[in-house]
């Protein structure tokens, strides 16, 4: 550093002088710049300014230097500029501040050092090319001198080189062969380019027609035999134009018994293959047999093969399954299943067994994980058995079960109570033939008739609703009359509620059911609705209400129920969910949960349709669409 000189210009005498001191280094000072004066200071390698103008100029009479601009403002536009048109080096804030300064002055000279030695390297390096210019020269001439004489031996070396490219590529060719027939056609290609043939055939085994053809072929044969574990599989027939082939043929003898070998092995590889692809059809084939679906899943849930009952259930192809996490193709989520346990089926190593609810298909699904670890393939089989439908026939039996004991009680009942009602008819009756209207007691017995009447229609109503349904009571039926038979039973322990019922009952053609199973239905919805406005606790004097509007859809040929109340209402959250065996909101052993996935299931099986629709707070819509019975359609077409 001690050569290197730093020239300030601008007014820093006396920060010169002070690191001229500490840095001991050759230090100038210039108020502006002078191009003529500045020529003379000699070894200065530096250039110090506050002033973008005297850089500029330096750059211009001295591009070697290294420049330092002391700008007291650092905006961006003003740095990019002075690098742009000065090729600053570095920038110094103040030149006050001396260890700041005197850092960039060591970094600068230092850059300057390094700079200067390059240059001379690269001077020295041209002289040295100049050097080794001649020396090229001299080797030019004497290659130039070898390689004429090379050039008979590369040609050679060129053919040879060709000849064996050749060769590996038909021994590539045949490795690549996937059938018998695909390896004959690529040795044919090959090998016509190769050797003086005109065609070559495979025998495998005692082919009496192949031998016969060729026997029958007036070309000169050469015949290998296909060797593989010391047994013969087959042979290659080469078939020659004439004599002069066959001999030039005879003299590759080591080429032929390569090729020979390559094909015998490839022989034995598309066997295995074959073989291969046979077990593999005939396992997807039992794979596919299932009918329950079936995946085999990776550690982090990506799909490795899936059945062809995966596949259905998943509305995918197989072939884009693959890859893909289960949870997204399968149940539609953005996160692993509730309950999955293929994790811990890979940590335990012994299979694992959970019960899955399954939004996307609307049922459950009794899940097993079996972990499969291997040094081929880490994974868990899940195995998917759809409980959803035996849960509801599984139901469907204990209500059937619970309607048989109701009317076993509701027999006795009717024995036991109806005899007694009729007594009391009778006697009121009696008893009112006897007494005079205007009797005091006359109104009293008239309220004992009527409780006896009201008490019959509820027995009445108790064994018509307890009957088990059969295929033969399917029929036309006026859809009112099952409304009014579920309204009825629905309110008989609301006297002291305050419930407004509303009817809108359109002429409507008959529909064709069961009558207690839609009965069942809609006491479900009514039950369901009253039990919302109950909760609700609407103030008074309002009152909860529900509204019933029966009409048809022409365009559909449905007879519509229309079912309004003024409830709570059902959350957006639940909404999906209410038609889901088990779903409930309320006490599980009060309510099961099973009411409305009943009547969904039984308007379903009667080609219908149920649609609700509900706000918070406000209340609920029940929409259930029945077909119109085809019999009374007709007669109403009828002139």
């Amino acid at each position: 550093m001690n050569d290197t000189g730093i020239l300030f210009v601008g007014h820093f005498q006396r920060i010169a002088q002070e690191l001229k001191r500490e840095m001991a280094l050759p230090m100038f000072t210039s108020p502006a710049w002078r191009t003529q004066g500045m020529a003379q200071k000699k070894n200065i390698g530096v250039i110090v300014s506050d002033n973008l103008s005297d850089l500029e100029r330096s750059k211009e009479d001295h591009p070697e230097w290294v420049r330092i601009y002391v700008m007291e403002t650092l905006d961006i536009d003003h740095v990019q500029q002075a690098i742009n048109r000065a090729e600053v080096f570095r920038f110094v804030k103040t030149a006050k501040d001396l260890h700041h300064l005197e850092e960039a002055l060591h970094q600068a000279v230092s850059h300057f050092q390094l700079v200067s030695k390059h240059t001379t390297l690269l001077h020295n390096l041209r002289n040295q090319n100049k050097k080794l210019e001649k020396v090229t020269e001299t080797l030019e001439r004497q290659i130039k001198i070898r390689s004429e004489k090379l050039n008979h031996i590369q040609t050679e070396l060129n053919k040879t080189q060709q000849y064996l490219q050749s060769v590996n590529t038909l021994l590539s060719e045949m490795n690549a062969s996937v059938t018998r027939e695909d390896l004959e056609l690529r040795l044919n290609h090959m090998l016509k380019e190769l050797l003086p043939i005109v065609s070559v055939r495979l025998v495998l085994g005692a082919s009496k027609e192949m031998l016969a053809e060729l026997k029958h072929m007036h070309v000169q044969k050469v015949v290998v035999p296909l060797i593989y574990r010391k047994k013969t599989v087959g042979h290659l027939y080469f078939l020659c134009r004439d004599d002069v082939a066959s001999k030039q043929l005879i003299h590759e003898a080591g080429l032929l018994k390569q090729i020979a070998d390559t094909v015998a092995l490839t022989i034995e590889k598309i066997k295995i293959f074959e073989e291969s692809v046979k077990r593999k059809e005939e396992w997807q084939k039992t794979f596919d047999a299932i009918k329950d679906p079936v995946a085999l899943v990776g550690p982090s849930y990506q799909i490795i093969r899936a059945n062809l009952s995966y596949s259905l259930v998943s509305g995918m192809k197989i072939q884009n399954l693959v890859g893909k996490k289960c949870y997204e193709v399968f149940q539609k989520r953005s996160e692993p299943c509730e309950g999955c346990l293929l994790k811990q089926a890979l940590v335990r190593e012994i299979p694992q067994n959970f019960e899955l609810k399954s939004k996307a298909q609307e049922t459950f699904y009794a899940t097993s994980s079996f972990p499969i670890q291997s040094q081929e393939e880490t994974g868990v089989v899940q195995y998917y058995r759809d409980q959803g439908e035996e849960r509801r026939l599984r139901y469907q039996l204990i209500e059937a079960e619970k309607m048989a004991e109701m009317g076993i009680l509701a027999g006795s009942v009717a024995h036991e109570i109806n005899n007694p009602l009729g007594g009391i008819l009778a006697f009121s009756q009696i008893l009112l033939s006897e007494v005079s209207p205007t009797d005091a007691i006359a109104e009293d017995i008239k309220e004992i008739e009527r409780a006896a009447v009201k008490a019959k229609n509820i027995v009445e109503n108790l064994l018509v609703f307890s009957r088990v349904s059969q295929k033969e009571d399917q029929h036309s039926l006026a859809i009112e009359e099952v409304v009014e038979k579920a309204l009825s039973l629905a309110m008989l322990n609301l006297k002291h509620y305050a419930i407004d019922i509303q009817k809108t009952y359109e002429p409507v053609p008959k529909v064709h059911g069961d009558f207690n199973q839609l009965v069942q239905v809609f006491l479900n919805i009514f039950q369901n609705s009253i039990q919302a406005i109950l909760e609700k606790k609407i103030p008074k004097p309002m009152t909860g209400k529900i509204e019933i509007r029966i009409y048809s859809q022409a365009s559909s040929g449905q007879v519509v129920v229309d079912i309004q109340d003024n409830g709570k209402g059902i959350s957006k959250e639940h909404l999906s969910q209410i038609f889901d065996p088990f779903f409930t909101t309320k006490n599980k052993i009060e309510h099961p949960g099973m009411g409305l996935s009943v009547s969904y299931q039984i308007i379903r099986q009667l080609g219908g349709a149920i649609k609700v629709d509900s706000d918070l707070g406000v209340g609920s819509n029940f929409k259930i669409m029945l077909r119109a019975s085809m019999v009374l359609l007709t007669r109403l077409k009828a002139p």
